[in-house]
């Protein structure tokens, strides 16, 4: 059964990279752990690392513990309503990123005729970063199995994330009016220059000896991403089967999420199978494809693997 389950994740992947030409991809893995403190309340654990950039890079590592407790069980154990709250602690890798910047009506080059308004006047590049970042997720979980093969939830979460400060280097990438070269048609062959040039340069001559401009500067500097703090609410509806006669349950699940102090409408699908190794280890391979890039997750394809131990 262990081959079939690494046949499963690599016939998944190979599905996943043909298909994943225009979006992202990544790797998933986690370590998660259950045990029952009291009769209905329950404390998990849980340990993961992700990748993204195509699995290229690591995305983020991730801690968390959680506590869950029974609220009602009807007589037949067909219907339950679970509360759960948890806390994640997570350092997070950010990418580089490309931010472009246009002309304005009143830039210098659009009033001289060179350029319009809207055309490209450069961009920002911001090193990639790692930033530390607190997340709680207080949720209620309202679940249904009509027979012992079927099981169908929906879980509301309220996601509170707080976002540290994180320091990194933003270079400005901009028309380099002074270098640009004049063609034979005398059109100018226009460069995009990662430097200013100072007035107050106090060398001894401002062009060199092949009239390029000296007393040039790299447009470089430290800033600082400044601490946020957003919430959002989740729902997911889940479904899962029951496999007569193996150690699988087949699931799936939906979850919708809406920023509620910030713009954020994420669509989340999600499929796969856990493996009952035995009543307390379980082997799980799931797909996901997520709708919307932020800074939580990001846009495209995920294949995870994990592991979870009833101790």
């Amino acid at each position: 059964m262990i081959k079939r389950f690494v046949i499963g994740l690599l016939a998944v992947s190979s599905f996943q990279f043909a298909s994943a030409q225009s979006d992202d991809f990544g790797y998933e893995l986690s370590v998660a752990g259950e045990t029952k403190l009291y009769r209905g309340l329950k404390l998990e654990l849980e340990g993961s690392m992700r990748t993204q950039d195509n699995a290229e890079r690591i995305d983020r590592f991730v801690l968390g513990v959680g506590l869950s407790s029974r609220l009602y069980q009807s007589l037949d154990k067909k219907f339950s309503v679970k509360a759960s709250a948890g806390f994640d602690y997570l350092w997070i890798n950010n990418l580089k990123e490309k931010d472009n910047k246009y002309f304005k009506a009143d830039d210098d080059l659009v009033d001289d005729g060179y350029f319009n308004e809207g055309d490209l006047k450069g961009y920002n590049i911001t090193d990639h970063y790692w930033r530390k970042r607190y997340k709680i997720n207080p949720g209620l979980t309202i679940s249904y199995s009509p027979d012992k093969r079927w099981s169908f939830s929906l879980k509301e979460i309220v996601q509170y994330s707080h976002y540290c400060d994180a320091t990194t280097t933003r270079t400005k990438w901009r028309i380099d009016e002074y270098n640009s070269t004049v063609n034979d048609d005398e059109t100018i062959n226009w460069i995009i220059s990662p430097y200013y040039y100072d007035n107050n340069y106090t060398g001894e001559d401002y062009l060199d000896a092949e009239g390029n401009v000296i007393g040039k500067h790299l447009d470089s500097s430290e800033i600082t991403k400044v601490h946020k703090d957003r919430t959002i609410l989740r729902s997911r509806l889940s479904v899962s089967y029951d496999i007569k006669g193996f150690p699988i349950d087949i699931f799936a699940s939906v979850e919708y999420g809406c920023g509620l102090n910030y713009r954020a409408n994420k669509w989340k699908f999600t499929g796969g199978y856990d493996y009952k190794i035995n009543k307390k280890n379980k082997l799980s391979l799931y797909y996901r494809y997520n709708t919307e890039n932020d800074d939580d997750e990001m846009n495209g394809h995920l294949v995870g693997i994990g592991y979870k131990i009833d101790f």
